[in-house]
C-alpha cells in the first residue's frame, strides 16, 4: 500500500494538475465562434462607410434582420435606405440544412439576381467585403491550426489559423484572435491565395459592449490592404430576439 499511494499521488497530478491535458483545440476554438450565442433572432440600424485611399468617407445606411434556428439554419436581410443611389437595395440569404441561397436585388437595375458559387470573391455592393466575408462560420467547412494563446490589447486571444476545405475562396488561409472570454474574433488577417505570405485584408471588431447579455461589436472594419481602402460597419441601434415574421426572409420582400 505504501509504495501504491505515491504512484497514485502521481497520477492525480499528471491528470489534474497539467494545464496541457485536456487544453482547447484550434478546432474547438473554431466551433465555438460557431456556438456562440448571438440570440435566435436580431435587428440593427448601421451605418455603412466607405473610406476611400484618400480618407474621404460616403455613408449609407441599412436596416439587418437575422435569424437563427440552430447552426445549420439560417436567414439574414439587408435593405439599405439611403442615399438614393443604393436605396432599396436589398440583399438574401436563406440557409437551409447548411445549404445557402443568396439573392441582391439591386434597385437602379430593378432586377434581382441570384449570387453563384463563384461569386465569393466579388465585392458585396461596392464595399471592401466580398460574399465570402459575408457568410456566416461552419467550423467544418475549415482545416484549423497553429493554436496559440496570447494578448490582444490586453484580452486574452485564442490565435489560430482557418483554411477553407473546398478550395473556394480567394484567401490561402485566415488567422484569427478569438476573444477567450467571448469566443468573438476580435481581428482576421487574410492572406492571398496565390501568394500565401502576403496579407490582402484585415477584419477587426471594435467597440464591444454586452447587449441583452450578448457581446456585440458595435463597429466592424473591413480593411483592403491591396487598394489602401476600407468598410466600416457601425451599429447604431440593435435588438436580440425580437419577433420577425417569415416574410422577411423571401425573395416577394426584396422588391418593396
Amino acid at each position: 500500500m505504501k509504495k501504491l499511494f505515491p504512484v497514485l499521488l502521481i497520477a492525480l497530478v499528471w491528470a489534474f494538475g497539467s494545464c496541457t491535458v485536456f487544453a482547447i483545440t484550434a478546432d474547438e476554438v473554431l466551433q465555438g465562434v460557431e456556438n456562440r450565442n448571438i440570440g435566435k433572432t436580431s435587428q440593427s440600424e448601421t451605418i455603412m462607410k466607405l473610406i476611400n485611399t484618400d480618407g474621404n468617407e460616403r455613408n449609407r445606411t441599412m436596416n439587418i434582420y437575422r435569424r437563427k434556428i440552430d447552426n445549420d439554419n439560417k436567414d439574414n436581410f439587408i435593405h439599405f435606405l439611403a442615399p438614393t443611389d443604393i436605396k432599396d437595395t436589398t440583399y438574401l440569404v436563406n440557409e437551409k440544412s447548411r445549404e445557402r441561397l443568396k439573392w441582391i436585388y439591386l434597385s437602379a437595375m430593378k432586377k434581382i439576381r441570384k449570387i453563384q458559387a463563384d461569386d465569393y470573391a466579388a465585392a458585396f455592393v461596392s464595399s471592401d467585403f466580398a460574399y465570402e466575408d459575408m457568410d456566416d462560420i461552419h467550423a467544418s467547412d475549415y482545416e484549423c491550426s497553429n493554436l496559440v494563446e496570447e494578448k490582444l490589447d490586453g484580452e486574452d486571444v485564442y490565435s489560430i489559423d482557418v483554411k477553407k476545405k473546398d478550395g473556394k475562396t480567394s484567401y490561402s488561409k485566415t488567422t484569427m484572435k478569438v476573444s477567450k472570454e467571448k469566443m468573438l474574433p476580435l481581428k482576421s488577417l487574410m492572406f492571398d491565395k496565390n501568394d500565401p505570405t502576403k496579407q490582402v485584408k484585415e477584419l477587426t471588431s471594435g467597440d464591444l459592449e454586452k447587449i441583452q447579455d450578448i457581446w456585440t461589436p458595435k463597429t466592424v472594419t473591413m480593411k483592403d490592404l491591396v487598394k489602401g481602402t476600407s468598410t466600416v460597419l457601425a451599429i447604431k441601434n440593435i435588438k436580440y430576439d425580437v419577433s420577425l415574421e417569415d416574410s422577411v426572409f423571401t425573395e416577394s420582400n426584396m422588391q418593396k
